[in-house]
C-alpha cells in the first residue's frame, strides 16, 4: 500500500525552482528539497518532504538550521546592495563621461569658430576671395570653362576662409540640403542657360540688402561680388 501523503509531500507537483525559493522563505530548520523518479514511468517530481514509496529519491538540497538559512539571506541580501551600488556608480561614471564629451565638444566647436574668424583676415582668404569675386563679375565669361573655374575658386577661398573642418561640415550640410545651395549668377555650364536679370528702365537698380564673408545680396536676388 502506498505511503499516506504528508503535508509536505503535497507540494511534490510544484516545479524545482519554486520549491527551492519556497524552502528558502519558509525559515524551516528541515527545509529540504527532494527529488523523486518514478521507477515505471520514469516521471520526475520534486518535494520538500519524503518519496513516495518505490520511487527513486534524491537530495538536492540538504536541510538547514535556522542559522545556515538567516546566514543564506543576509547573503542574498548583501550580494543585491552590492549590485544595487554598483550599477549606482555605473551611472555616474556614464553620466560623468557624457558631461566631459559634451564639455570637450563646445570647446572645440569654439576653437574652431575662433579659428574661422582669425583665417578671414589672412592674405590666403583676401586672395582667394578675390579671385573669385573677379570670376564673377567677369564681363564675357568663357561658357567652356566659366563653371568648372568658378566652382573651384569658390571651393579655394571656403577652405582658406573656413579652414578644414569648418569647410568640412559645410559640404555635409550641402550635400544634406542640395536646394539651399547658392548657385553664381550665371549658373554652371553655358551662360545663356542662365542669364541674368537684366533691370527695366522702369524698375529701380537693385540694392544691396546683405553680404557675409564670401558675396553680397541684392533686393531681387542677385549676387555680386564683395565691394
Amino acid at each position: 500500500m502506498p505511503e499516506p501523503l504528508s503535508p509536505a509531500v503535497t507540494m511534490r507537483k510544484l516545479p524545482l525552482g519554486l520549491l527551492l525559493g519556497w524552502a528558502l522563505i519558509a525559515g524551516s530548520a528541515q527545509a529540504q528539497v527532494m527529488r523523486c523518479v518514478d521507477a515505471k514511468t520514469g516521471e520526475v517530481t520534486y518535494t520538500n518532504g519524503r518519496c513516495i514509496s518505490g520511487e527513486m529519491s534524491t537530495q538536492i538540497q540538504a536541510a538547514q538550521s535556522a542559522e545556515e538559512i538567516a546566514a543564506e539571506r543576509a547573503n542574498a541580501s548583501q550580494a543585491r546592495e552590492r549590485s544595487k551600488a554598483q550599477m549606482a556608480r555605473d551611472d555616474a561614471q556614464r553620466h560623468q563621461r557624457e558631461e566631459q564629451e559634451r564639455k570637450e565638444r563646445e570647446a572645440a566647436d569654439r576653437a574652431q569658430a575662433r579659428a574661422g574668424a582669425n583665417l578671414e583676415n589672412t592674405p590666403a582668404c583676401r586672395q582667394a576671395r578675390e579671385r573669385y569675386n573677379a570670376i564673377l563679375a567677369e564681363a564675357s565669361p568663357d561658357p567652356a570653362t566659366w563653371g568648372e573655374r568658378s566652382q573651384a575658386a569658390q571651393a579655394q577661398m571656403e577652405m582658406s576662409c573656413l579652414g578644414a573642418a569648418a569647410y568640412q561640415q559645410l559640404q555635409q550640410s550641402r550635400a544634406l540640403q542640395p536646394n539651399a545651395i547658392n548657385r553664381p549668377q550665371w549658373g554652371y555650364g553655358h551662360p545663356n542657360r542662365y542669364p541674368p536679370a537684366r533691370p527695366t528702365p522702369s524698375q529701380p537698380p537693385a540694392k544691396i540688402v546683405n553680404c557675409n564673408v564670401f558675396r553680397c545680396y541684392d533686393n531681387r536676388g542677385g549676387v555680386h561680388p564683395i565691394p
